[in-house]
């Protein structure tokens, strides 16, 4: 039996701005594409014609197929005008039956092509953009049913954009890739999807690990400082609101404490500022904006802890960050984070701002006192990589199922 042939699929404009996403992104294509599978071959594939940012030998671009309908120029509509007096229509527009025709024949076309050099497309992140031939996808979270009705799920039309994509594009694929065990159970139990199509490919820390990564002081931080941070783009789920409120009251049992936040806006920072001006706490609270790694790597290792009280799981990949390099962790009691940290994290309701800042000083305290907890790494990328490897083992049995001939799919 013949190799599997997957196309990773690699995306045009995917940018360090867009958060853990891009962590999980860059490190899953260069390990793709390092591996050697023995039942796989692996190729990567773009609409992109611009320099690729990885190297590889084996990329293929697919030509874009796109119909563009031919428009009735003024002169043939005046003609038709004119004509039509008579009962007589000269140019005749394209019709919908047309339309729809010529699109289903680039649709054959494309998938022609494809069949030429792959057998299933595999996309690393929660994207598909082509939905007509076999492919994997890859699902991080399901916030506009697992979570509150927040404005980045349901207001601005977010929800029924949401809820189209999560209807069809996961159900529509050969396998689902889930980032945790808890995440699968969400796809299950939110999406009804069959649990035999779910396969379980942990999320893991980003590049921030690593030794080769240097770390580089921000210019606003002291080498001695005294703070806790939040790495987190400014969305309402990240619940920076109660998290305010919350170490003002710890900032009564350590008055010098800072809380350093990092990550870009999200159109939820300004009022979130106003928070901290109500709150009295503008001199305590540091904001870095969006930072480098090595600047964020540098906070991890100095913070006497990373806060998160984000709304959204099942995971989040800081908390590994943090794990990872030594820093303690008190975070939302999602069951994903405790699926993530174990006895490692200090375990808050994200809704209770006194349970939070107990489990903050908690954390602080025990620090102080050199009572570091184990941690054990479970979501790592060489597991990652282990259960693609298997998963694409039974994704060729499935897809061997059938040839490439155009009247089956």
């Amino acid at each position: 039996m013949r190799k599997l042939r997957i196309g990773v699929w690699i995306y045009e404009n995917y940018k360090p701005e867009v958060g853990g996403g891009y962590g999980y992104y860059n490190q899953i294509i260069n390990a793709l594409g390092n591996s050697s599978f023995i039942d796989t071959e692996i190729c990567f594939i773009s609409y992109s014609d611009k320099q690729m940012v990885f190297p590889f030998d084996n990329f293929y671009r697919i030509k874009p197929k796109r119909y563009i309908k031919k428009q009735l120029s003024f002169k043939q509509k005046l003609v038709n005008k004119i004509t039509n007096l008579f009962g007589v229509t000269i140019y005749k527009s394209v019709s919908n039956d047309e339309v729809f025709a010529a699109k289903e024949e680039l649709k054959k076309e494309l998938k022609r092509e494809l069949n030429q050099i792959i057998d299933v497309i595999y996309y690393p992140t929660s994207i598909c953009i082509i939905n007509y031939f076999p492919y994997i996808y890859t699902l991080w979270d399901i916030g506009h049913l697992s979570s509150y009705a927040l404005p980045e799920f349901s207001m601005n039309n977010c929800y029924e954009s949401r809820k189209l994509h999560h209807d069809l594009y996961p159900h529509k694929a050969l396998m689902v890739f889930c980032e945790s065990d808890f995440g699968k159970k969400e796809a299950e139990k939110y999406l009804n999807i069959n649990i035999d199509r779910l396969r379980v490919i942990p999320i893991f820390p980003s590049e921030i690990i690593k030794d080769s990564v240097t770390v580089e002081q921000p210019f606003l931080l002291d080498e001695d400082g005294f703070f806790i941070h939040y790495p987190a783009q400014y969305w309402s789920h990240k619940n920076h609101y109660n998290l305010l409120h919350s170490f003002k009251m710890v900032l009564q049992s350590y008055p010098e404490l800072k809380l350093v936040l990092t990550g870009c806006d999200k159109g939820n920072k300004d009022y979130i500022f106003e928070i901290i001006k109500t709150l009295n706490l503008t001199h305590s609270v540091l904001d870095l904006g969006f930072v480098k790694t090595e600047q964020l790597k540098w906070v991890y290792l100095h913070s006497q802890g990373l806060i998160m009280p984000t709304l959204l799981g099942p995971t989040n990949m800081p908390l590994l960050e943090a794990a990872s390099l030594g820093c303690p962790v008190a975070c939302s009691n999602i069951e994903g984070h405790k699926e993530q940290l174990g006895n490692y994290g200090y375990y808050f309701n994200p809704l209770n701002q006194q349970e939070m800042a107990a489990k903050i000083m908690e954390m602080i305290a025990d620090k102080n006192n050199n009572q570091l907890k184990m941690y054990m790494p479970k979501f790592t990328i060489e597991n990652a990589i282990k259960n693609i490897e298997a998963a694409f083992v039974e994704i060729r049995n499935i897809r061997f199922c059938w040839g490439s001939n155009d009247e089956i799919f």
